[in-house]
């Protein structure tokens, strides 16, 4: 991500904000959460469907929502060129850089997985179609009402390279009117897709009210270029009730109930004051620098983690404690699959691609 504001930065020349880093690792641990929960769940005979509750609450997939935010915030910032013929075309391909690598290793790690023990994923449809569409972000169901490719969670950057698109399509336009384009494209898009539903597995992920979330994020985004700031009280109470919100678990329109709280956490941190340096700084920014690994992971580790836990005897113990095996063993695999495989596939392709004078870090933070 280009520099923005080198009183703001957390390193100079990066660009990469301290609070926005800090938000990648707390919305990629709060998905850890929620997934760890499910085997707590399922101990207690409780299905996939029941809430997924710790301290009371149940709104970890609310991570989700964030990442949804930060990527449009990051990109409305890091995007160069608007206007300029072919600047789309290069934004296009560093995403594809940053995103396809390494879902393309860990969905092949879950092909593998599948076809070792086909019982343990039910593919309703036939099955090249849908591992090809799980390859090519095309979304295909996996049975009847299961909008997820082969690697679960990876129905996420379905809708996340669909945004990429149609960013890349926008960049054809003055930064100003593309915004303002997209503030045009994406409601409409949600408006046709209210009625649709998943049995339209392509119209309803383009048409979802999720992508206004991306739009909220490129708001944000285009209020932090112009300069705005919150004062500490304001971020704080942005903060809070964004937090808030979501603990109420209201229900409506996902783009509300859960793009509003969103809207509130990510402008709370990235519009209020900078934090010092500190060891908490350090520790978050390198579990945000391998949010994307920790997010693809995850899940791999987490079975035989459950395994490991049931073997010791921790199904009667708190399930907090399990959560937080969860979390330092899956934290640990993301670390080192960002350093040892991440990393140097997104320097490979920035050479083939980009040339040698790219900089990895400017581009592995925008996710």
């Amino acid at each position: 991500m280009a520099a923005i504001d080198q009183q703001n930065s957390a390193s100079a020349g990066t660009g990469v904000l301290v609070p926005i880093q800090w938000l990648r690792a707390v919305a990629a641990l709060l998905v850890v959460v929620h997934h760890a929960l499910y085997y707590v769940n399922a101990a207690h005979g409780l299905g996939p469907e029941a809430d997924r509750r710790l301290f009371g609450f149940s709104g970890w997939v609310f991570g989700i929502h964030i990442f949804f935010l930060i990527s449009g915030f990051i990109m409305i910032n890091s995007a160069s060129g608007f206007g300029e013929p072919g600047a789309g075309l290069r934004f296009f391909k560093r995403r594809l850089i940053r995103i396809v690598p390494l879902y393309w290793l860990v969905t092949t790690a879950a092909v593998a997985v599948a076809l070792a023990m086909p019982s343990s994923l039910p593919i309703s449809g036939d099955k090249l179609t849908y591992i090809l569409g799980s390859y090519l972000f095309i979304p295909v169901l996996r049975t009847e009402g299961d909008l997820r490719p082969i690697l679960g969670q990876g129905w996420t950057l379905d809708y996340e390279m669909f945004f990429y698109v149609l960013f890349a399509l926008s960049m054809f336009l003055p930064r100003r009117n593309a915004v303002l384009a997209l503030s045009v494209v994406f409601p409409v898009l949600a408006f046709l897709g209210r009625d649709l539903t998943v049995a339209s597995p392509i119209l309803f992920t383009w048409t979802d009210g999720l992508v206004l979330e991306f739009l909220f994020g490129v708001y944000v985004g285009f209020v932090y270029r112009a300069g705005w700031r919150l004062p500490n009280w304001a971020a704080y109470t942005a903060i809070g009730a964004g937090a808030v919100l979501v603990a109420l678990d209201f229900h409506g329109p996902t783009a509300l109930i859960a793009g509003v709280p969103a809207t509130l956490v990510v402008g709370g941190f990235a519009l209020g004051p900078q934090p010092r340096a500190s060891a908490a700084d350090g520790w978050l920014a390198h579990i945000g620098d391998a949010s994307y690994s920790l997010y693809l992971t995850h899940t791999f580790v987490l079975r035989p983690a459950w395994h490991l836990w049931t073997i010791v005897g921790g199904v009667d113990w708190p399930p907090v404690l399990f959560v937080l095996f969860s979390i330092l063993t899956s934290v640990s695999v993301s670390i080192a699959v960002y350093r040892f495989i991440e990393r140097p596939l997104t320097r490979y392709f920035q050479g083939r691609w980009l040339g040698p004078r790219t900089s990895i870090r400017s581009y592995t933070q925008a996710s």
